[in-house]
């Protein structure tokens, strides 16, 4: 093992680290520290690595890690999580990062999970998967066995460790979020133990790391639903300038049931005004397609001013991530600022808040590549306890409200700018009952998480002292303190 790590430090792979100094407080390659333990992966000290690791998806924060596993095995992170807790040293798990407001960043060790990926089986009606297996490369693979995971966010290149952390919500109306389509979990705690847990084992556990923000334990596996996947997918878009009319079809259609999926956006707000786009998507076999008509029938705008499209499954999961890899090649879009914020709204609120916050943004809230974006769901779907919504208002639907600004790589200073707008926008929909769905950018202190959590908040207190007393485990969003 020494001399592997031996060869991967002088390929520039990796670091040779004999320990940490506690009298210092640093990390060490010689000298007195205590030595960390055998690894079958690699630390790294190395500045590229550390810098490669010291942002999210905001692109505004930076914190450097003073040292970055890349773990070899589950084993691995056991092991650095019992040294850490030993020297007090913060741990922070990362995927593909795509929180925007330092959520899995940390001045200790960065544990880069997506050495964890991997694919260990699929079945008729779940799969088990590595945490730091993107839920793209799931979804190919399931496909290709006529399978899909119900529930996909828009963009699919994010981690199963990632999303299950934080909820991962999909643009379809009825199958609840990704962490409500988890079987079990393998996870590590804040004390160094493996513990699999489920609805019916360690459920406390379970349902306190499923959109827990990384404070109870590192995902490092899990199990998943899986269903048959639609061969089809039909596609409706109306465009809207009166906005009564706009949540008076979302309401018509989603109260049918008919549909599959359903999202509204307002491009680039400030610019065109209040348009908004309503996109209806139905999945279905080759042998039933949709009657068009049928579908759009009670609607304020006649069927035949739709845009019609027709896809097949797997293009249409996939098109998001289509889209963003030419951002990628045309704007440089993973180092463009994006301070977003993504809100839950109830039933009762949506249109009022849409109707205040939608014509006061300028062309500056939203940025080139912007959007603004409205999902909206079964309350009863969303079942995980960790997942905050909106308030109950009667209503079985709850709606996800997100601004997706996008500002010019490098402009640190736009992106504090638009964090406190952020929290403006959060106090206003505070106000009405509404929740934040926290992979975004709103400063949050532990008074603030406390009223978020509401009568849930001593529970999770009381596990927080069971499974991570030493509070190590994801310091970013100081949910803790």
């Amino acid at each position: 093992m020494e001399t592997r790590r031996n060869v991967l430090a002088a390929l520039g792979i990796g670091t040779l680290v004999a320990g940490f100094d506690p009298v210092t407080r640093a990390w060490a390659s010689d000298g007195d520290a205590d030595r960390v333990p055998p690894l079958e992966g690699t630390l790294h000290l190395d500045e590229p690595t550390r810098r490669a690791d010291a942002q999210d998806a905001g692109r505004y924060l930076t914190r450097l890690p003073p040292a970055v596993l890349r773990p070899g095995s589950v084993a691995d992170i056991q092991k650095m999580i019992r040294f850490c807790r030993r020297h007090r040293i913060p741990v922070a798990a990362r995927g593909l990062a795509n929180t925007t407001n330092g959520q899995g960043l940390v001045s200790g060790l960065l544990i880069e999970n997506r050495s964890l990926a991997g694919i260990e089986s699929i079945q008729a009606d779940r799969a088990v998967v590595g945490a730091g297996t993107t839920w793209l490369e799931l979804t190919k693979a399931a496909h290709e066995r006529g399978l899909t995971p119900p529930a996909l966010t828009g963009y699919l290149g994010l981690t199963m460790g990632g999303t299950l952390s934080l909820g991962g919500v999909p643009p379809a109306i009825q199958t609840g979020a990704q962490v409500d389509n988890v079987l079990d979990l393998e996870v590590v705690t804040g004390t160094g133990e493996l513990v699999r847990c489920s609805a019916t084992h360690r459920r406390d556990l379970f349902e306190a790391v499923l959109g827990g923000i990384g404070q109870f334990g590192i995902i490092t596996r899990a199990t998943v639903r899986l269903v048959r996947a639609p061969a089809k997918v039909r596609g409706h878009e109306l465009t809207y300038t009166d906005q009564t009319a706009f949540f008076q079809d979302v309401r018509t259609l989603i109260r049918r049931g008919e549909i599959s999926e359903i999202y509204g956006d307002w491009w680039r707000p400030g610019e065109h005004g209040g348009t908004v786009h309503l996109n209806a998507f139905t999945f279905y076999d080759k042998e039933n397609p949709p009657d068009d008509a049928h579908i759009l029938r009670g609607l304020t705008q006649s069927p035949d001013k739709a845009v019609i499209t027709d896809d097949d499954y797997l293009p249409h999961v996939t098109r998001i991530d289509a889209a963003v890899d030419e951002l990628r090649r045309v704007l440089d879009w993973d180092h463009r600022i994006k301070p977003w914020v993504t809100l839950w709204l109830s039933e009762s609120t949506i249109e009022a808040y849409v109707r205040d916050v939608v014509p006061s943004l300028q062309p500056r809230d939203v940025g080139d590549a912007g959007f603004v974006l409205m999902y909206v769901h079964r309350r009863s779907k969303l079942t995980r306890p960790s997942l905050r919504l909106a308030d109950e208002d009667g209503s079985d639907w709850v709606y996800l409200f997100t601004l997706m600004t996008s500002g010019t790589p490098g402009d640190v200073a736009f992106g504090k700018e638009m964090v406190k707008r952020n929290r403006r926008l959060y106090e206003k929909a505070y106000a009405s009952g509404g929740r934040r769905y926290p992979i975004e950018s709103v400063d949050f202190d532990p008074a603030d998480w406390l009223r978020h959590y509401g009568e849930r908040w001593p529970h999770l207190l009381a596990l927080k002292e069971t499974v991570d007393p030493d509070r190590l485990l994801t310091p970013g969003p100081e949910v803790f303190g």
